[in-house]
């Protein structure tokens, strides 16, 4: 008898319910949404968005809303636009008496860790709270660039809207090279609290050789390579799950000047 084979499962979904998921999502903070999006990937850019303030939340980080504009959220789903123009969150911590803050923001470009005039646009970044800069003449004419200066950028997630395949993932790891090669090469300084490791978020359902590069890349490098974003149960995101996540481990004696990297794997931590 032939094996019958699994039914392909596509890396879409319909808008309404992500529309639905976002809803639901900004009513846990209180905030109305001045929807930007026209296009299914800019849908899924907003959950993926999302996702990555679930996580604070679910790690103990105050969050906040900030900058709304007429009273409701406004996602950021082009590269383009000055960041006054665009909500974002904050989200902050306190450890040993010291408040920590730092701000997730959505298309915001980050300085390159090679040159300082070039840049690269993450889908999502976590940077110091309060470090967006303008380059004045990065464009021609009267429009500025707003951007984070490399050291201010402290994780980044992108978010990809396909079935995984290898020139995808491994895009990523360029990405990385470029904005994080402290994560690479394993010399990135302690921060005071822990962060979500640079992530590669993929909505398909992986084959048996995209999961073999994950797990060759995760094993090399502090990263996450994420598939299943629209995973109908054990979602990356979702309680049961969230905790297999790596993130950047935080010595306890960061105060020290011990700069040597740590990472590990969280333990499970509900919503």
């Amino acid at each position: 008898m032939a094996v019958k084979k699994p039914k392909a499962i596509s890396p879409f979904r319909n808008v309404k319910e992500l529309e639905e998921e976002i809803t639901q999502f900004m009513n846990i903070h209180k905030a109305k949404i001045s929807n930007q999006a026209n296009r299914m990937s800019d849908y899924f850019e907003m959950c993926c968005f999302n996702y990555i303030v679930k996580y604070y939340t679910s790690k103990g980080y105050i969050i906040e809303v900030e900058n709304l504009q007429a009273g409701k959220y406004r996602y950021k789903c082009s590269t383009q636009g000055n960041h006054e123009n665009f909500s974002n969150f904050k989200i902050s911590k306190t450890k040993k008496g010291e408040t920590f803050e730092y701000g997730i923001h959505h298309n915001i470009a980050v300085q390159s860790a090679y040159q300082k005039d070039i840049y690269t646009t993450p889908d999502i970044s976590v940077i110091s709270y309060g470090s967006i800069e303008e380059d004045e003449e990065h464009y021609e004419g009267k429009r500025k660039l707003s951007f984070v200066a490399n050291a201010n950028l402290v994780t980044f997630c992108e978010a990809k809207q396909y079935t995984p395949f290898p020139e995808l993932i491994f895009s990523f790891i360029g990405v990385l090279n470029e904005l994080k090669p402290d994560i690479m090469n394993k010399t990135q300084q302690n921060l005071p609290v822990r962060h979500l490791a640079p992530s590669l978020m993929i909505s398909g359902k992986p084959n048996d050789h995209a999961e073999k590069i994950q797990r060759s890349l995760e094993n090399r490098h502090c990263i996450n390579v994420i598939f299943d974003l629209f995973a109908p149960v054990a979602h990356p995101f979702s309680s049961s799950r969230i905790g297999f996540l790596k993130s950047i481990r935080v010595a306890d004696d960061y105060r020290n000047n011990n700069f040597e990297i740590q990472y590990e794997q969280e333990e499970e931590t509900p919503f």
